[in-house]
């Protein structure tokens, strides 16, 4: 509830594309990056601490995650890019459904993930909740995520 509204996945969703929207996964090394960026408000300098946390908190997490959804987000080629370099570093072992359904992701976007998933990334992968993406189509003819189901 916010302001006395129930969410619903609607809503929910709804506001996780405004304002730039929900961004992709970030490797621990891109988020230490990014954190390097910051500053915090208390003069303290606790970026080891957040980074610490947000590295064993995205092993956790992406380690045991089975299913990804990232649907209607807005995202584009850059993102199924970062994406791509999250699956293919091997975070998520066990991935087995992943949706990208309603966004702009173009060619260039769905050449990056199938090249990932041509390295090996998510070995247990086999459904893509989307439609249209010549390059996966290439890779998994060339024996990319075998378990994959057409």
């Amino acid at each position: 509830m916010r302001a006395g509204v129930e969410y619903d996945y609607d809503s929910l969703r709804d506001d996780c594309v405004k304002s730039g929207g929900r961004r992709p996964p970030l490797l621990p090394s891109a988020f230490a990056a990014e954190l390097e960026k910051k500053s915090f408000t208390n003069g303290k300098d606790d970026k080891p601490l957040v980074k610490g946390l947000y590295e064993g908190a995205f092993e956790e997490q992406f380690g045991k995650a089975t299913e990804l959804f990232y649907i209607e987000l807005g995202w584009g080629d850059a993102e199924a890019a970062q994406l791509a370099e999250v699956l293919a570093s091997g975070a998520a072992p066990r991935l087995e459904k992943l949706y990208l359904l309603q966004n702009e992701i173009g060619d260039e976007g769905c050449k990056a993930l199938a090249a990932a998933l041509k390295e090996g990334a998510a070995p247990r992968l086999n459904k893509i909740g989307d439609e249209g993406c010549k390059a996966l189509a290439a890779a998994l003819k060339e024996g990319a995520a075998p378990s994959l189901k057409a």
